[in-house]
């Protein structure tokens, strides 16, 4: 922290402080035209302001809230007199720092230092925690990496889509905290887990008496949400009658809870997520469009695993020692067999999915090696390695099908040799080959258009 800016109506005060800050280093600046405060403050990078709390309650508005909505990378530090608890009262809202006047100028320098290793602490931790947790190295992933850096700093709404599995919550929260508003709570709803009538209490609370068993007044999970995020999962499951009420939540930043009269300011972020298609939603009546744009400022779309295998491997290994730690065990690897069914699976559940195959194969693994033996059961059976082993025949042909694979083929080309073997084999038979490969006919139909194979369908 090294540019700070002193906005206070006593010259004498604001000088003093002024030159014990040049002493130690700051880059310190007085200013006095309030009028012009705003521009000032907006026009340049401070990052601290220390301002008079009578200087604030000149502004119309509500000048903590805007300068943190404004100038969110700001500290803000205030100044009070005779209007101390007020100041408390302000700051633990804002979630600023305050000091009393006349200021002592060994207490300002200690606050100054430790807003300046929280900073660097939170920096820290935010980037650190991000990149343990976000596995990968594939182009997408590494896309959706940046893009989340970019956009964690600003107030806009978030649409993430993607299947079942892939990590949307986890894209959220990571958002959440690499906010702002990490400070603030963050808030989950899955719109699909609660019914109707009872997810709209939930949302919007209620006040006593407003229905049967009301017997009290119930805050909502939105204003549970006030400053922070509130995360929304499978949106498209939200009726037609909460999703208007949502959209003036975000349109006028108010809610009204049930048997409430007024309404009551919301400041939230939302961030929603879907694994259904909202746009033929809309084409079904079944979702509202100026809901969609609403939500749909940023979108992120998550890729599902068989779309990035490069990563695969990666994953393994992280969740190889999670469950390592987990389970007290030690183990150090997977053998080329588990290791190739693994790589060559399609994931219908992605990261799910293997996360649970392989909590289940250090649960069950007895070696420091995992083996074919320690996946679930399901996996041996459909995985392509082990189709090919059950029906292959013992001449000299069937052996080229799953024998010794050059070590310098990539696994696409592994694959695809595989592939080609199979049709070899059972002919053009799409259905058999399918089968045998332990895949469903449409990802066998992906594969030969992605390996653009030459093979035409009986």
């Amino acid at each position: 922290m090294k540019k700070i800016l002193i906005i206070m109506k006593d010259r004498e005060e604001a000088i003093r402080i002024n030159n014990f800050l040049l002493e130690n280093k700051y880059f310190s600046f007085i200013f006095l035209e309030i009028s012009d405060l705003l521009k000032k403050i907006t026009s340049e990078k401070f990052d601290l302001l220390i301002i008079d709390i009578d200087i604030m309650k000149e502004f119309e508005l509500n000048l903590a809230k805007y300068l943190k909505e404004e100038l969110p990378d700001t500290k803000i530090l205030i100044i009070a007199k005779d209007k101390i608890n007020e100041a408390i009262e302000i700051a633990e809202k804002n979630n600023l720092y305050y000091i009393q006047s006349p200021v002592n100028l060994n207490e300002l320098k200690f606050i100054i230092k430790k807003i300046s290793e929280s900073i660097e602490r939170q920096k820290i931790y935010n980037l650190e925690y991000f990149e343990n947790r976000f596995i990968g190295k594939s182009e997408k992933i590494v896309k959706i990496k940046n893009l989340i850096k970019k956009i964690a700093k600003n107030n806009s709404n978030i649409l993430i889509t993607g299947e079942t599995g892939t990590g949307k919550e986890l894209v959220a929260r990571a958002i959440y905290e690499l906010s702002n508003r990490s400070e603030g709570a963050f808030i989950t709803v899955n719109c699909a887990a609660i019914p109707e009538n009872l997810l709209e209490s939930e949302l919007f609370g209620y006040k006593k008496g407003a229905f049967t068993g009301a017997t009290e007044n119930k805050r909502g999970l939105i204003e549970l949400a006030d400053n922070g995020t509130l995360f929304l999962d499978e949106i498209g499951d939200l009726s037609l009658n909460l999703q208007a009420k949502l959209l003036r939540v975000i349109e006028y930043k108010e809610l009204r809870p049930l048997g409430e009269e007024k309404t009551k300011k919301v400041d939230v972020r939302i961030i929603s997520a879907t694994n259904q298609d909202l746009l033929q939603l809309i084409k079904e009546k079944k979702f509202r469009e100026d809901l969609f744009f609403r939500l749909n400022v940023v979108h992120i779309n998550i890729p599902p695993l068989r779309e990035r295998k490069e990563d695969i491997a990666l994953l393994i290994r992280f969740f190889i020692e999670k469950y390592n730690a987990i389970n007290k065990k030690n183990i150090i690897g997977i053998d080329q067999r588990a290791r190739f069914i693994l790589l060559h699976y399609d994931y219908p559940g992605n990261i799910r999915e293997l996360e649970n195959i392989i909590q289940h194969a250090v649960i069950f693994c007895e070696k420091e090696i995992i083996q074919v033996e320690d996946l679930p059961q399901n996996i041996q059976n459909l995985s392509l390695f082990e189709r090919l082993e059950e029906h292959k025949e013992n001449d000299e042909q069937d052996k080229s099908i799953t024998g010794d694979i050059d070590k310098d083929l990539n696994l696409a080309e592994v694959e695809k040799k595989i592939i080609l073997k199979a049709f070899a084999k059972y002919g053009n038979n799409h259905t058999k080959v399918a089968k045998v490969l332990g895949i469903s006919r449409s990802t066998l139909w992906r594969k030969i258009k992605e390996y653009n194979l030459m093979i035409k369908e009986q």
